[in-house]
């Protein structure tokens, strides 16, 4: 169960910094489309970084499954419950954009934050 623990959270740090790095206005403005801009966009340092995090987003999201298998009630739909605890990323999305790029939380957010954690502890119990 720590294993587990502990793999969540990989992902869901991962997932949030991720998407932090792609998330700054400075790197995401403009015109995209253009292959100036597109090249510049691929090449940033935060873009790197930030598709880095995204594979081991994805492989934390297989050890996750994989460390489920060890949990019998768990164990049968290992994906699906994978799935769904890894919608913790979510609130820590939330947390992390509010942090870093400064975006306010709304009262909406911060109740759909608490119906994912509540969620979490349904699905695994």
């Amino acid at each position: 169960m720590v294993t587990l623990v502990l793999w969540v959270l990989v992902f869901c740090l991962a997932s949030a910094a991720s998407i932090v790095l792609t998330g700054d206005r400075g790197l995401i403005s403009g015109n995209l489309l253009a292959p100036k801009n597109a090249f510049a966009l691929f090449f940033h340092w935060k873009f790197i970084v930030a598709m880095a995090l995204a594979v081991v987003s994805r492989l934390t999201f297989i050890l996750v499954n994989n460390s489920l298998l060890s949990i019998p009630r768990l164990a049968r739909n290992s994906t699906t419950v994978t799935t769904l605890i890894l919608t913790l990323s979510y609130v820590f999305v939330i947390g992390a954009n509010a942090l870093w790029l400064k975006e306010r939380l709304t009262p909406n957010q911060g109740i759909g934050a608490a119906l994912i954690l509540v969620g979490v502890i349904v699905i695994t119990r």
